[in-house]
């Protein structure tokens, strides 16, 4: 929608119901006009944050100085809202010119350059950032000037974009408040709306003792050629004032102060001459680089692989490919230095040079076979299982139900919510192969070879498999699903030993739904060659 027609809708926008009409039109223009309209019964329930709790699910990621960062997702249909409000921001706000985070046009790096060629660099951090602004200065910072809401209207959005806290005061007492939660996608421009005071205040006071200043989120820098910065000294007298009369608290511990002897940074980017990425950076690159082109790929995924997973694993699900994280890091040091500064392009030379050296391979696809398909409470009738739903540490819905004494997962479609279960909902046992495949040769000495370019459906039942094809079965918790859907019987003899006695008996219960050796419950996923390089030992003395 074009940004001045939206504005000129915002401004008519005075009731909850002429909300609610603009918010279908935004999220018309952003998923078609095939998606589900919001209801205003909706809309009034994920306003209120005393109800609903299940409006988000919760995590943790791990902080660099220690620690855990509490992450709140929201779900569903509340998610959808809150980017269709953040489309409505967005045509309204612009964040005044010292705030450089979650702005378009403007990153770490603009943020870095304002504090070059500095004696002293000084950093702070405002503790609980998110979580220390409350859906009442939310509702108040609404109404006023661009937003401009009306009261009815900046109540819907504020209880939209907040969520339900527990205080702890003292360590003991308990008591709920009502904040913006770190990880909506209406949070970060509003922190910035809060903040315009807060900077316009921190602007005030960088002029009258000669400082430059900004702000990315909850990390606000100054720097100067000058030391104003001394503990007791007016201007941290008077910073003190102004964070506290904004209601933000300084973290002590994250305060430091760098001069042109030291290091210098800021959010992450060294400052002096020029803005630069530490050289670590630069050097964990080049070292993966120098062992893939000297030992192979082989040699540099041993070296990489452990060091990855000890200081990202918690971040990221599954294992990491050595040649996307190198591919991404490049993309940041470019973002950086600039795409022709000399240790980039010789980088990302060499880069290219090893990419376009391997050996050709096939596109990697995930391919489905919906096996078998039953509605939920057959299948639970016919097992006498009962399916249970959750959320798992990492913020993925799945399903599971105990059958012969073992607990058995399935997953469940992302267009699901297990907050609101459609009535209608199957279950499929799916066969997942992560390569299209085509079979030649007679009839008695069938084989498999890759081919990206066969249709799945194509697959012929009775030949051997690949060895270099990953394949697993798994349960699936869906909607209906199209008429034209392939459901097929797949004949494969890898069945894990363990898994023979509940698939007989998933047999009995279900005739016809597994093969002859019923090897539709398979083993775990082979290991990849990345995890069986690391758990053999490979010997690293061969690398400098």
């Amino acid at each position: 929608m074009d940004k001045e027609l939206l504005i000129s809708k915002i401004r008519n926008t005075t009731t909850r119901w002429k909300l609610l009409d603009l918010l279908n039109e935004i999220k018309a223009d952003l998923a078609g006009t095939a998606a589900y309209p919001f209801t205003m019964s909706k809309m009034m329930r994920l306003c209120n944050p005393r109800i609903g709790l299940d409006r988000y699910h919760s995590f943790e990621i791990p902080k660099k100085s220690g620690g855990v960062r509490l992450i709140f997702a929201p779900e569903g249909n509340l998610k959808w809202m809150q980017l269709c409000l953040n489309e409505i921001f967005k045509a309204l706000y612009t964040p005044s010119p010292y705030a450089m985070g979650f702005t378009q046009g403007r990153s770490i790096v603009s943020n870095a350059v304002r504090h070059l060629h500095q004696n002293y660099v000084f950093n702070i951090d405002l503790c609980d950032f998110f979580p220390s602004i409350s859906q009442a200065r939310v509702w108040k910072r609404l109404q006023l000037p661009p937003f401009n809401f009306t009261k009815d209207v900046a109540s819907v959005v504020a209880g939209l974009c907040s969520i339900r806290m527990l205080d702890i005061v003292d360590g003991n007492v308990r008591l709920v408040s009502y904040k913006l939660p770190q990880g909506a996608p209406t949070s970060p421009l509003l922190t910035n709306a809060i903040c315009d005071t807060l900077d316009r205040r921190l602007a005030g006071l960088a002029r009258r003792f000669g400082l430059h200043y900004t702000r990315y989120a909850d990390d606000i820098t100054f720097s100067s050629m000058h030391n104003v910065y001394q503990d007791g000294s007016p201007f941290r007298h008077e910073l003190e004032r102004i964070v506290s009369g904004q209601h933000f608290k300084i973290n002590a511990k994250k305060t430091r102060l760098n001069h042109r002897g030291e290091r210098q940074e800021v959010t992450g980017l060294t400052v002096g001459e020029k803005v630069n990425v530490a050289r670590r950076y630069v050097k964990d690159v080049r070292a993966i680089l120098h062992i893939w082109e000297r030992y192979g790929m082989n040699a540099a995924v041993a070296k990489f692989y452990p060091r990855y997973k000890t200081e990202k694993g918690s971040l990221h699900n599954g294992d990491p490919d050595m040649e996307n994280v190198i591919a991404g890091k490049l993309c940041y040091l470019k973002m950086v230095k600039g795409q022709h500064d000399p240790v980039y392009v010789k980088l990302q030379e060499q880069f290219d040079r090893l990419t376009s050296a391997k050996p050709e391979a096939h596109d990697l696809e995930i391919s489905w076979e919906y096996l078998q398909t039953l509605p939920t409470s057959d299948f639970e009738a016919q097992l006498g299982v009962k399916i249970d739903y959750g959320i798992s540490n990492l913020g993925k819905q799945y399903a599971s139900f105990v059958f012969n004494g073992k607990k058995i997962y399935a997953s469940v479609s992302r267009n699901i919510s297990i907050s609101n279960l459609p009535k209608s909902l199957y279950i499929s046992l799916c066969r997942q192969i992560d390569y299209k495949v085509k079979y030649t040769g007679e009839a008695s000495q069938r084989h498999a070879v890759i081919d990206p370019g066969t249709p799945y459906g194509r697959m012929m039942l009775g030949c051997p498999l690949p060895e270099d094809l990953a394949v697993r079965y798994i349960y699936v918790v869906h909607r209906a699903l199209p008429k034209d859907k392939p459901l097929k019987y797949v004949h494969t003899p890898q069945v894990a030993p363990e898994l023979k006695d509940i698939v007989g008996k998933l047999n009995e219960l279900m005739p016809g739904a597994l093969t002859a050796d019923g090897a539709l419950l398979a083993g775990d996923r082979p290991k990849d060659t990345l995890t069986q390089l690391v758990e053999s030992g490979f010997d690293l003395s061969i690398l400098p």
